[in-house]
């Protein structure tokens, strides 16, 4: 392990912790515009983990799937400008993102 790593590791961590409390609140309105996304994707897992998994939790898999599927569109009518929000801020990393490793994909593939 070589010292500049961890020093290098070190630095870059105080700074992310930095940054989060320096910005804090939007961090906060991205976790909100996160959260219904992710609750609606749990609860169509479970949903799907109800239908076509083993007898034994089917039950539990649908009360999940109900309660995170509940969470999740009503957080969608009560949060909707921190999802836009979040979605209109992620689209454009996304998109960069995967340009760029189609770009490489495609170069890879040339040679």
């Amino acid at each position: 392990m070589r010292k500049n790593h961890v020093i290098g590791g070190l630095i870059i961590f105080g700074l992310g912790l930095f940054l989060a409390y320096f910005y804090s609140p939007y961090i906060v309105e991205v976790l909100k515009g996160a959260l219904q996304p992710i609750l609606i994707l749990f609860g169509l897992v479970a949903f799907a983990a109800g239908i076509f998994g083993r007898n034994t939790f089917k039950k539990m898999n649908f009360i999940v799937a109900a309660v995170f599927l509940f969470l999740g569109i009503y957080g969608l009518y009560d949060e909707y400008y921190a999802v836009v929000d979040f979605f209109n801020g992620l689209i454009p990393p996304l998109l960069i993102v995967l340009g760029l490793v189609s770009v490489v994909h495609g170069i890879r593939t040339l040679t």
